[in-house]
């Protein structure tokens, strides 16, 4: 997996400055990691394929696949599963709440707590 920015532009901290060399990054064991990527306007390339993501601000690790759907093409009117976002909510997770308790928080995400026989 490679990310990088297409335009040159200053860094959050305001010290730096984040260029359009690209960053790759490997899998290890079944993961995907990678260094912490100043937040704004970034491209991530896996494999042939090209996804426009926003990186957000967070002191804690953010999820990629979250990113990515926020940037496809909104899918049609009533078509089922789909979240528009209202203001930072680019998608919704019914989880448990013990799974709630364990999960590494995507910001971007509503999480809501349903009984173990919902799912």
């Amino acid at each position: 997996m490679t990310v990088s920015t297409q335009v040159i532009r200053q860094a959050a901290s305001g010290d730096a400055i984040v260029a359009t060399v690209p960053h790759h990054f490997e899998l290890a064991d079944g993961m995907l990691s990678t260094t912490d990527l100043d937040p704004g306007p970034a491209v991530v390339q896996i494999g042939a394929k090209h996804y426009s993501i926003v990186i957000p601000v967070s002191s804690t690790p953010v999820r990629l696949w979250p990113l990515i759907d926020a940037g496809l093409p909104t899918p049609p009117a009533g078509a089922p599963g789909f979240i528009r976002n209202g203001g930072g909510i680019s998608r919704a997770e019914a989880v448990t709440a013990s799974e709630y308790a364990s999960l590494t928080f995507d910001p971007a995400t509503l999480y809501v707590i349903v009984d173990e026989e919902a799912l």
